[in-house]
Parts: structure tokens; sequence; C-alpha cells
């Protein structure tokens, strides 16, 4: 068998397993209508071939009562499987269970087949249904009628276990989603208090120099917190939820650092729809201004943001020293880079690039690229000076 059929097979047994009962059930009648129009064929054309002159209505009946015998009996079977499985701790016990099982089986086929065939004959044809000697016929009937149970046996036996791998296979992605979400939860978690404990302390320190700068940099946090509060059970929001609590917090680094700081945005229109883990900027920001304050007097910052080749690139720059060391032992170190760069992991996997490079004009470049999910309007210019 090819691996395109066994694909197919597969999507086709999948598909059957997964859906509603109502549905497989009426996928089962029409099956066993199929297999009573076939065996109704079969035999009346060989009929035919031979040089006979057969009855139409006496083989039509005869063969989709036979078929339609079977699934009346299958809700039976089904649950009888279900409750006593051949397994291999109990094989010996139950194996004559599911002889006697298939004998009754075969009874029952045989006498649904034969009153319903007198039945039919008589309202119908207006004639008697002859099934000879009933004895001989049950015998002759459980031939094929042990073949059959066996066969129903195996189905539901794949089809059962086919289903319960596929729900171990699903509680199994449940889990680990659980898990992965649990992470992020406590990344954020962690996060939120160094956001917050730096903050702080700069407001602690600028108190005692600019009471009314520190007062502004109290005013802009309670914003900044009560709208982190409510996206604290998110782990995504649109890019213009974000640029909100950026624009919180560099209020808050302008009160503090007043004309040394400047901030310039380039914001695409078109990506402020498009969803980003939430607070995913503030680290690198705060990074940016940091490192930039030490190393040069004014510090300019450049964040922006576009839409490339089905990617949503964030970038921001700095105009401070750049860096010395290996750029990804750099993002490994320190609570907001390597919360960033694990939270990226957690949420996209291989699909995501964090990168550190220094600029030819001096400074660091942070980027980071995201699958894209939504687009938008127009190109916004802004600027802080």
């Amino acid at each position: 068998m090819s691996e395109k059929n066994k694909k197919t097979r597969m999507r086709l047994l999948s598909g059957f397993a997964n859906s509603s009962g109502s549905v497989r059930w009426l996928v089962i009648f029409l099956f066993s209508t199929l297999v009573g129009v076939m065996n109704f064929n079969r035999f009346y054309t060989n009929e035919l071939a031979e040089g006979e002159t057969p009855n139409f209505y006496h083989y039509f009946i005869n063969e989709m009562t036979g078929a339609y015998a079977v699934f009346v009996l299958l809700p039976g079977l089904f649950y009888f499987f279900k409750k006593f499985p051949l397994q291999r701790n109990h094989l010996l016990v139950r194996l004559p269970l599911h002889l006697l099982a298939s004998l009754a089986f075969g009874f029952s086929h045989t006498m649904l087949m034969f009153f319903s065939r007198k039945l039919l004959y008589s309202s119908f044809l207006q004639e008697d249904y002859n099934y000879g000697h009933l004895g001989y016929r049950l015998v002759m009937e459980y031939n094929h009628q042990f073949i059959t149970y066996w066969l129903i046996y195996g189905v539901a036996y794949f089809i059962n276990l086919f289903r319960e791998n596929q729900k171990q296979k699903l509680k199994t992605a449940q889990l680990e989603r659980q898990l992965t979400e649990a992470r992020l939860q406590a990344l954020q978690t962690q996060l939120n208090p160094h956001f917050l404990f730096n903050t702080l302390n700069m407001i602690s320190s600028t108190m005692y120099d600019d009471v009314n700068a520190a007062d502004k940099m109290m005013a802009s946090l309670s914003d900044l917190l009560r709208k982190t509060l409510n996206v604290s059970n998110r782990q995504e929001h649109p890019l213009r939820d974000e640029m909100e609590l950026v624009d919180l917090y560099i209020a808050i680094m302008k009160a503090r650092f007043q004309n040394q700081l400047r901030v310039k945005m380039e914001i695409a229109g078109e990506t402020l729809d498009d969803p980003v883990p939430s607070f995913i900027l503030q680290p690198l920001l705060e990074n940016a201004i940091k490192h930039t304050m030490e190393n040069v007097r004014a510090a300019e910052i450049e964040i922006s943001s576009q839409q490339k080749d089905g990617r949503l690139i964030l970038s921001v720059k700095d105009n401070g020293s750049g860096i010395s060391t290996d750029a990804h032992s750099l993002s490994q170190n320190g609570v907001g880079l390597a919360n960033t760069s694990e939270r990226l992991e957690k949420l996209y996997g291989a699909a995501h690039r964090l990168d550190l490079r220094n600029r030819k004009e001096g400074g660091l470049e942070v980027t980071m690229e995201i699958p894209l999910r939504r687009a938008g309007a127009e190109r916004i210019r802004l600027s802080f000076l």
C-alpha cells in the first residue's frame, strides 16, 4: 500500500472515530446498505450469467434483510465488545464467552432474516417465504456469521484503539499547553515585580532631587499598573495596547531623565491590530535606556514595527556603546532579556527570532520577529522630543 493510500485511510478512520454518534450510525447504515446491494448484484447477475431467470424481488429482499439484520444487532455487539474485551490477562476466560456470543449472534441474525423475509414476502409479494429446514439453515448461515462476528470485532477494536490513542494525544497536548501557560504566567509574574521594583527605586531616588518629577512618575506608574492588571491574564494583545503601555513607561522615564531622553517611534499602522506578547517591549526599552544612560549623556531610543514576508518585526534601537559579549549569552542573563527570550520560545517556538546586534553608527539594535496574524491601516510616525 502506498504512503498516500495509508494517509487517506488514516484520515477516513480519524474522521469516522471522531464524528458524533448519529453521524457514525448513519455511516454504518449506509455501509450496510452498500453491502446488501453488492451481495444482491453478485447473486442476481450470477444467475443471469448462467442463463437463469432469477426473481429480482426475491434476491433483493433476501440480501437487504441479511445486511440490515446485522445492522440491527450491532448495538448489542458493540456493548458486549466494550464490556468484555479480549485482553491477555483473561484471554482464556473471555475467548469461550466470545464463541458463545458468536453463536447467539448467528442465531439472532438467522431468525431476524427468517421472520423479516416472511413478513416482506407476505406483504409485498403475496406469497409465503420458504427458508427450507430451519435447523440446517442455522448451521449453514453460521459459517459466514462466525467470520462476520470476528470482522466486526476487529474493526470495533481498532477504531476504539485509534480513539483512545487520539484521546491520549489530545490529553498530552492539553497538558503541555497548560504547563506552557503556567510557565508563561510564572515568567510574567517574575517580570512585573522586576519592573515595579526598578521603577519604585527610580522614583525614590528622584524624589529627593525633583518632587514634581517624582509625582509625575507616580501618576504614570499608577496608570501603567492599572492597564497591566487588565492584561495580566492574557498572553497576547494587539500591538496598539502594547504601545499604550510603552507610552506610559516612556512618560515615567522622561519625567526622570527629562531632556536626556529622546524616544522616536515609527509604528506601521497596519501592525497595530497584530497580536504581540503582552508587556514584551518594556524590558527591551528598559535595557536600552539603562545601558545607554551609563555611557552617554543623552539617550536616543527608536522603536519601530513593520510587516515583512508574513511576519511582524519589532525593533528597539539605542545610541549607547553596544555590546562586547556574545549576544546569545547576553539574552540569557538578566531578568528582562532572559524572560523575553523564554516567553517568545514558549509562545512561538522556532517560528520566532530575537537578535541583538551592534549598529554601525553606534549603539545596539534588538530585533524581534514573530508570525504575522492580522493586517491593518496606514503608517504612523510619532516622536517624543
